[in-house]
């Protein structure tokens, strides 16, 4: 790794940047107000928006052939933001001077060229960094869901070199005295056929402190670590592996033992438990600020939320037809709802994005698809004086968040698109939400009031369904409203596939406790109708057992919920007897 070059002072672009000499010459050619309309980007030039800062991909002007540039933009949102700037270095600074002395000790990273705060008087305003792109490297989670596996088959041995590497390069970091509060394995970057020097790169600097990191530092760098890593792409032998050759590289360490490695595990763990539920809560919540996938604007009526490649007239347009289907007119949507609370219609849509993508689709991938589109009434006035008074958010927003909290978990529901909030709650106006449309069979309560002719596909339904409720308790998901009117069912050739809707009372984050164990069974128990036996759903309460509870717990819950279940209903009651 090359010693960090002397900097020099240059004005371009209206402001001062501080650049290395080799770059002076091409800064000036650089189109940098193209950053600030990060919406007008071609998808092979935005790399990422949000509310901190935006990143392009640009060609370098005297290298054709590359390799190109980075241009960050960082954004100072507020007041309190740029004044504590007047005493803190502006983000652009940091990640300078850190690239610069990770470089001088020999950590493999990019290289920083230029950089440069615009401020007015003495505040800042906005940041630029321009760094070089490193050829031939791709991000190490793409990398280990794409291509390890071919390469694993190729040479069986690679593996076992990457984890060394990543043990070494994570070690060097801890020995140096660096702490990456962002260390995970998107900000690592991996160049798959590198025959000698180096194999793994750390990026985005600006996260990076500089201090002895064993109290917190190094179980937080390896938490984080192992959260990004893709479970499907690595194993629990490939984490023992990794902390052992880390305990062995780490010079500063307690050294490679048993002891020091299983201390070193429950740490980790600890950690990464708490990182975890920070982690979703954050993530949850990036629906309704801007972010990579999510924009938000203003426009007629509404203030609108929505997946940066659902266009905004589609958004609008799924809402014309909904308001048309609900008026009367044949043809134009199909209705599934009319409530007093809310109305729900299938619309077709011609430009549905591709929903299983986690970074904005380009415009040939739009498809023409059917979307669910879901109105929030306001007939009473009530219900407008809580909606303008007493609730933070209104239910369309509440339910907006929790699909994307569910989609963020891998829990099943509706995935969102579109939030389009009115700006006339005063005057009755509803909140509409658009939202993926699921082929399904209809729900639970349908399904199980028919009878299923063979005995082996009522057992299926039942381990679906216990299935369903684990991952929920698995990632902590609160539905206070399991009845099975609310799970839509579909059958698929290798058995069932479950979604939950009403999604208004969810909660994340907390462990599901005995109680409300008990209640979600009951709402389920209550909710079907005679026509299933009392020994199918003994067989579901057995699957949700199964590893969570001993027979005379499950017998316990078994009384339980028989007795919630006469609270709220004893139809059921009929097959028992």
């Amino acid at each position: 790794m090359p010693e960090p070059r002397p900097a020099i002072i240059i004005a371009a672009h209206g402001m001062q940047w501080t650049c290395v000499p080799e770059f002076a010459a091409v800064l000036p050619l650089l189109d940098i107000e193209r950053s600030r309309h990060p919406d007008a980007l071609p998808p092979e030039e935005f790399v990422k928006d949000n509310t901190v800062r935006t990143v392009m991909r640009m060609h370098d002007p005297l290298r054709p052939d590359g390799p190109g540039l980075y241009l960050k933009r960082y954004k100072f949102r507020d007041a309190a933001e740029r004044l504590k700037h007047l005493l803190l270095p502006a983000k652009p600074v940091v990640e300078w001077r850190a690239s610069r002395v990770l470089r001088g000790a020999g950590i493999p990273t990019c290289e920083v060229l230029a950089i440069a705060v615009r401020r007015q008087g003495l505040l800042p305003r906005e940041g630029f960094l321009v760094s070089r792109e490193i050829a031939g490297t791709v991000g190490l989670t793409t990398f280990l869901r794409r291509s390890l596996p071919d390469l694993d088959r190729e040479n069986p041995a690679y593996r076992h070199e990457l984890i060394e590497e990543l043990a070494a390069l994570t070690a060097a970091l801890a020995d140096r005295g660096f702490c990456h509060r962002d260390y995970h394995a998107g900000n690592l970057l991996i160049r798959p056929d590198a025959r000698a020097g180096e194999r793994l790169f750390v990026v985005d600097q600006h996260s990076f402190r500089r201090r002895r990191p064993w109290r917190s530092g190094v179980p937080r760098m390896l938490a984080m670590l192992g959260i990004s890593v893709p479970r499907a792409s690595t194993s629990d032998e490939d984490r023992t592996e990794f902390l052992g050759a880390f305990l062995s590289c780490w010079k500063g360490g307690p050294g490679a033992s048993d002891r020091a490695r299983a201390s070193l595990c429950r740490k980790e763990k600890r950690t990464e438990l708490a990182l975890r539920r920070r982690n979703a809560r954050s993530r949850t919540r990036r629906c309704i600020v801007r972010s990579s996938l999510f924009t938000m604007e203003r426009t007629a009526g509404f203030l609108v939320h929505r997946r940066r490649d659902f266009p905004l007239q589609a958004a609008l347009g799924a809402v014309r037809l909904h308001r048309a289907a609900m008026a009367g007119n044949p043809g134009i949507a199909k209705v599934l709802r009319r409530g007093h609370r809310t109305e729900v219609t299938l619309c077709r849509c011609d430009a549905v994005p591709p929903l299983e993508a986690s970074k904005p689709a380009p415009p040939e991938r739009l498809r023409s698809a059917e979307v669910c589109v879901k109105s929030f009434l306001r007939a009473s006035a009530a219900t407008r004086l809580k909606d303008l008074f007493l609730r933070l958010k209104g239910r369309a927003r509440t339910v907006w968040i929790a699909s994307h909290g569910f989609q963020v978990r891998g829990a099943p529901a509706a995935r969102p698109l579109a939030l389009l909030e009115s700006r006339s709650k005063h005057a009755g106006m509803p909140d509409y939400m658009v939202m993926e449309a699921l082929e399904n069979d209809g729900s639970l309560a349908t399904l199980a009031a028919q009878r299923l002719p063979a005995g082996a596909e009522r057992r299926e339904l039942g381990k679906a369904v216990a299935d369903l409720l684990g991952l929920l308790a698995r990632e902590e998901v609160y539905h206070p409203d399991t009845k099975p009117s609310n799970v839509l069912v579909q059958r698929a050739g290798d058995g069932f596939r479950l979604w939950l809707v009403d999604l208004d009372r969810a909660t994340f984050g907390r462990p599901l406790t005995r109680q409300q164990w008990q209640k979600c069974l009951a709402r389920l128990n209550a909710g079907l109708s005679a026509q299933v036996s009392v020994l199918d759903r003994m067989r579901c309460l057995r699957e949700c057992s199964r590893g969570r509870w001993t027979p005379a717990e499950r017998l316990r819950i078994a009384r339980a919920v028989y007795r919630l279940s006469l609270a709220r209903g004893p139809v059921w009651l009929a097959s028992a007897r």
